[in-house]
């Protein structure tokens, strides 16, 4: 049985650790589009319904941190210098979902670490054990308030979505890991996993039968089996883990050397 089990987790992990770095993804770009208006010098006031909508009181040090930081990214020359991609990010909310995702390929492997690991503290700091009653991983990421951030998470959050921004002005070809990486990746991802599981039937087969329907899950297995995945991921040595972050983060219209 306990075979089994491992056989099927190695089958469906991959695609199970999409969920919730898509939804990160999502709500980046959510929150991105009045840092990227085009109307770079506007009143801190043209943020006040933002901020509100985001938990945020506009007078606050926190929203004041924010608006900031918001002139600190539309001043930033990656994007200050061109008014076409601005004009996409701020009109278009696919375009800026896929520009941050290719931004995130882009990344350094340290910085790409970086953000993963935020999303990963923000899961287990800002989300309750039963992820707000929620399944759904975009809803669950959409729930964290940014009114519950402190200000160093803001600053962390931001200074992230920065780095992004700037990588994805490149157009170079990304490579692309071989079948042998991807391989030697999944083989490090499901014994990272079993790792999580504390190599326990119990956990094993509570992991394995949210995966067979996750959609029929409780919201607090969901949520544990979110958690589960995301710190076998982050406990992962390199370079395999890097080959995961990418798969977690790709971007499909990204431009790409085939692998050999």
């Amino acid at each position: 049985m306990k075979h089994l089990c491992v056989v099927f987790l190695a089958c469906v992990i991959m695609s199970a650790a999409l969920r919730p770095a898509q939804a990160a993804i999502r709500y980046h770009a959510r929150l991105i589009a009045p840092s990227v208006t085009p109307a770079s010098n506007a009143p801190p006031s043209a943020h006040d319904d933002t901020l509100s909508e985001n938990g945020v009181d506009p007078s606050s040090d926190k929203g004041r941190r924010i608006v900031a930081w918001i002139a600190r990214i539309s001043a930033d020359p990656a994007m200050a210098g061109d008014v076409q991609r601005m004009s996409r990010l701020h009109l278009n909310p696919g375009a800026r979902t896929q520009l941050l995702s290719d931004g995130l390929e882009r990344l350094s492997p340290a910085m790409r670490l970086q953000y993963v690991a935020m999303i990963g503290t923000f899961l287990d700091t800002l989300v309750p054990s039963d992820c707000f009653g929620l399944t759904d991983m975009s809803d669950v990421v959409n729930r964290v308030s940014m009114n519950a951030m402190s200000e160093s998470d803001i600053d962390r959050y931001f200074s992230i979505l920065v780095e992004i921004l700037r990588a994805s002005a490149s157009d170079a070809t990304l490579d692309t890991p071989t079948d042998q990486q991807y391989a030697q990746a999944e083989h490090s991802l499901r014994f990272s996993l079993l790792r999580e599981l504390g190599y326990l039937h119990a956990n094993v087969a509570r992991y394995t039968s949210y995966m067979q329907a996750p959609r029929k899950a409780a919201p607090v297995d969901a949520c544990w089996a979110m958690r589960v995945m995301m710190h076998a991921v982050l406990a992962m040595p390199d370079p395999e883990r890097d080959v995961v972050l990418r798969k977690l983060v790709g971007s499909p219209g990204a431009r790409r050397e085939p692998n050999e």
